[in-house]
């Protein structure tokens, strides 16, 4: 396997049908389409949930995450099952993943994790299940609709993360550097070790507006918050002064004759534009 833009994938040669193991003979459960388990969207809480799938020999029609995991069965029309976060099978589940089918497995899960597939949670379940039967080798079986989601969801996650890596803009506010994104996956965790290389001696904030969630630099020290109700502070004059310098730059550089508006919203879609100086003018990134 290969690493790219903080995502795990198959190298081609990896491919292999021959890979897939004869020692993994874990049995996999049917699938009981009325039953549904109910986390608290962590993924300590999902590992939980896997642990509870093994106990139970079974595997539900979909797994939702509540917020809190205290969701009770009576709110729900289908048979349900609220899976309580327990740090001590978390930590069973997580040893057992690593030790039987691979840390690039485990990594794997992490990173779909913060995906935004549709029931990502059921489709990690199903894969985690079928990585027990088969081994490290289930993701050269990339017909399999689970495997083919999973992967799909690791696509996603790494395009997504490649677009913010170049489209992230920070505006100065009394010595700090302050930059917000939309994004659809969740993207900070995999964005941290990039801009903290290369803003090591600045102050930073980057707040993610769909997902509540900011990462903080100072030098030396770095942390992925949960925050509420953020709002870019007013700008200085200075830094509006140079948010029209950028603006007028990037129009200056545009060769008029081969504008390509169809071109550009391949290259920058449009779903980023709110986030870019260049594209609303010395008011950008205001949230809205």
């Amino acid at each position: 396997m290969r690493q790219d833009t903080g995502v795990w994938i198959m190298d081609s040669a990896a491919q292999n049908q021959a890979a897939i193991s004869r020692n993994f003979r874990a049995v996999i459960p049917p699938v009981t389409p009325d039953l549904v388990y109910y986390y608290d969207g962590t993924w300590e809480g999902w590992l939980c949930c896997v642990y509870e799938s093994y106990m139970a020999r079974e595997i539900p029609g979909d797994v939702l995450a509540d917020g809190t995991g205290t969701k009770t069965a009576e709110e729900n029309l289908f048979y349900s099952k609220v899976i309580k976060h327990d740090m001590e099978k978390s930590n069973r589940v997580c040893i057992g993943i690593a030790d039987k089918i691979g840390h690039g497995f485990l990594r794997i899960l992490q990173q779909v994790f913060c995906s935004c597939i549709p029931h990502k949670e059921e489709q990690m379940l199903l894969f985690t299940h079928k990585g027990f039967r088969y081994g490290r080798g289930i993701l050269c079986l990339r017909q399999d609709p689970v495997v083919k989601n999973v992967l799909k969801g690791l696509h996603e996650l790494g395009r997504e993360i490649d677009k913010w890596y170049g489209f992230v803009r920070f505006s100065d506010v009394k010595g700090i550097l302050v930059a917000v994104i939309g994004a659809k996956n969740n993207v900070l965790p995999f964005m941290a070790s990039h801009f903290c290389d290369r803003y090591r001696n600045e102050k930073f904030m980057i707040f993610d507006k769909n997902h509540n969630m900011a990462l903080l630099y100072r030098r030396g020290e770095r942390a992925i918050v949960p925050v509420e109700d953020f709002t870019l502070p007013e700008l200085s004059e200075e830094e509006k002064q140079y948010r029209v310098l950028w603006k007028n730059y990037y129009d200056a550089i545009e060769i008029k004759p081969r504008h390509n508006e169809t071109c550009r919203r391949t290259h920058m879609p449009k779903r980023y534009w709110d986030f870019l100086t260049e594209m609303t003018g010395q008011d950008s990134c205001v949230l809205k």
